[in-house]
């Protein structure tokens, strides 16, 4: 049973409130304002749906969010796309505003929903002690979630801004044009959430298990914040090179923390392909119309620490699902033939993995079945392409993971689902339990964690080292929008992301033509990894924001 994904639909009228009063100046009576509101701990539910709501948002508009943005920034993948599109993934692929300077405003829908999805958790928290509560467990709980949320999108946003406005109570529109704040105090927030999350969210006391993920998955849980919580520690520490999180936290007590998911009941799913709809289906010639089997482990399996929700219902501009996955591999009417492959036609043709990427893992990992787990690859699959298809930056290999299904001919969808580039409810994993061990291996130096790792794919212990460890998080976590976080915090000069990046070569139109492309590290360097502010929002601050360098 799928809890958010059944509720997130009713929750926006809800908790998006205002006190306004009709033309004959009579008091609301149905109305739901915030006046009358957060009274008893089932608006507190409700409201707390609408941050789960606001969260899946961010995810579902036409833009770049956490997943695809940040594969084609790392050494993972080309931008793509078709031929006839612009060159704003270019840009930021390239690290270069000139690439195309009208392309001024990446990621502004990311950062208006985030900002949100911020103003629903900070309301939701700042009306805490009028509720009357029947339970304090019920309250810890529902904070914690919230407070969860607000730290998760807070890392995603300091991540890839940098220097961003730091909001932490609801404000009114005039009061809302604030300057940036410098990142340690956002990182102190997102801090202290995740440590009042990890003592009290979700299966606190308790373990995983089926029958809780049946009913409650995609809450966060005390094992989600714990091991978020690790994730910044790392990526903060690195990235600053510093030894703490701002407000203390050390390198023993994540460890602790990270102790407690490892004994948490999550575990490693076997084979590794059934992590991936599409790594484990097949056509089904044999069923009218033509249809897929499956090995799938299922959402809310036991791999999965914390993922976010998604749904198959909506329209164009109101949609609930995972919308950036229809970026994700072949193009849209430029196939051929399929041959005996389950991926969907009407993808945007983004995300082109690397010919160096997958040539190198085949060269560090020659045996090692994640390969073909994670990438699609048209030659040995018996996929052909038109010969002056509209592919920019054609590799012959798309990310398998995150990749749409089909049948061959048509989507495999049922009639309320037919329009997948809106309806894919594919849930975005964000933390994994095999995440939690190669986290574990890095911060105690033990390579007893990442080898379980290893095992479950067949592959030969390994002795500690850092170069070990980076290996195999680059092939165990490929394409889900971790490496370009970790090339950043590896080293804070920037080299190591910057010798990482950096390419030149020629790339292919289609299958017959090619252009030059040029990644340069230096770039990336003089930006700091860092994305662009969309300049739309420089303007309406009248100049209180301030544009990233190298963006300038």
């Amino acid at each position: 049973m799928k809890i958010l994904k059944n509720i997130f639909t009713i929750s926006a009228g809800l908790v998006l409130f205002t006190s306004c009063s009709d033309f004959l100046n009579s008091d609301p009576i149905t109305t739901l304002v915030e006046s009358n509101y957060y009274a008893t701990e089932k608006d507190a539910q409700t409201a707390l749906i609408g941050c789960y709501d606001g969260l899946q948002s961010i995810y579902t508009g036409d833009d770049l969010p956490s997943l695809v943005g940040p594969t084609f920034m790392s050494d993972e993948c080309f931008a793509g796309g078709g031929i006839g599109d612009g060159v704003g993934n270019l840009m930021l692929d390239e690290f270069d505003k000139d690439r195309s300077p009208a392309d001024v405003n990446m990621y502004e829908t990311q950062w208006k929903q985030s900002y949100k999805a911020l103003y629903r958790c900070n309301m939701l928290l700042s009306k805490i002690d009028q509720i009357n509560w029947k339970s304090n467990d019920t309250r810890n709980q529902i904070e914690a979630e919230a407070r969860f949320i607000r730290a998760y999108i807070y890392f995603e946003m300091v991540k890839l801004w940098g220097n961003i406005p730091l909001v932490t109570v609801p404000l009114r529109p005039e009061e809302a044009n604030i300057p940036q704040s410098n990142p340690d105090e956002v990182y102190k927030v997102i801090e202290s959430d995740l440590l009042f999350a990890a003592e009290n969210a979700q299966l606190k006391g308790t373990q995983w298990s089926a029958d809780w993920a049946n009913t409650n998955d995609g809450h966060a849980t005390v094992y989600a914040a714990k091991s978020l919580l690790a994730r910044v520690f790392l990526f903060y520490t690195g990235y600053y090179n510093k030894t703490t999180l701002p407000n203390g936290t050390t390198n023993a007590q994540v460890i602790t923390h990270l102790t407690d998911v490892y004994n948490s009941g999550h575990g490693l799913v076997t084979p590794y392909k059934n992590l991936w709809p599409a790594a484990c289906s097949v056509r089904d010639a044999s069923a009218t119309p033509i249809g897929l089997t499956t090995t799938y482990a299922g959402e809310g399996n036991k791999e999965t620490v914390w993922a976010i929700k998604f749904n198959s219902t909506g329209a164009w501009g109101t949609n609930d699902g995972f919308f950036g996955m229809r970026l994700i591999g072949l193009r849209s009417g430029q196939v051929a033939s399929f041959g005996t492959s389950c991926y969907g036609d009407g993808s945007w043709g983004c995300m082109p993995v690397s010919a160096g990427f997958e040539a190198g893992w085949k060269s560090e990992e020659p045996t090692d079945p994640r390969i073909t787990a994670s990438i699609m690859n048209c030659s040995t699959e018996g996929i052909s392409l038109i010969a002056d298809n509209d592919v920019r930056e054609f590799t012959g290999f798309y990310p398998k993971k995150y990749i749409c299904l089909g049948n061959g001919s048509q989507n495999i969808y049922t009639a309320q689902e037919l329009q997948f580039q809106i309806n894919q409810y594919t849930d975005f994993v964000v933390i994994r339990y095999a995440d939690v061990l190669l986290m574990l291996s890095e911060l105690t130096k033990d390579a007893s964690y990442m080898n379980e790792v290893r095992s479950r794919v067949g592959l030969a212990a390994v002795t500690y080292s850092e170069e070990a460890l980076r290996k195999e998080r680059k092939h165990e976590l490929a394409f889900e929008g971790i490496r370009y976080w970790d090339l950043l915090r590896y080293d804070y000069t920037l080299n190591y992301a910057a010798n990482a990046v950096t390419y030149s070569g020629t790339v292919k139109y289609g299958k017959t033509r090619t252009e030059t492309k040029t990644i340069s590290g230096a770039k990336l360097k003089a930006c700091k990894g860092l994305s662009q502010i969309p300049n739309n929002q420089i303007t309406l601050s009248n100049g209180v924001l301030v544009q990233n360098e190298g963006w300038k």
